[in-house]
């Protein structure tokens, strides 16, 4: 939860919040549990329907998409 804090904060201060201006939601959340893990060394992509939100972070993509 601290890592997504401060992926929220990051977010925020490069003008890209991810939510209204006093919500920390999911979307930050999730990048930083995939983070973690690919800091582990494990290969990860976020399937999603939110690209935008969440590539800002790391690799997401569609879920429709993903192969």
């Amino acid at each position: 939860m601290l890592l997504a804090a401060q992926l929220w904060a990051q977010a925020r201060m490069r003008g890209r919040a991810t939510a209204e201006a006093n919500a920390l939601d999911g979307d930050v959340i999730l990048p930083a549990q995939a983070i973690l893990e690919a800091s582990e060394g494990n290969q990860v992509v976020i399937a999603t329907t939110n690209v935008g939100h969440l590539s800002q972070f790391l690799d997401a993509r569609e879920w429709r998409l993903i192969e």
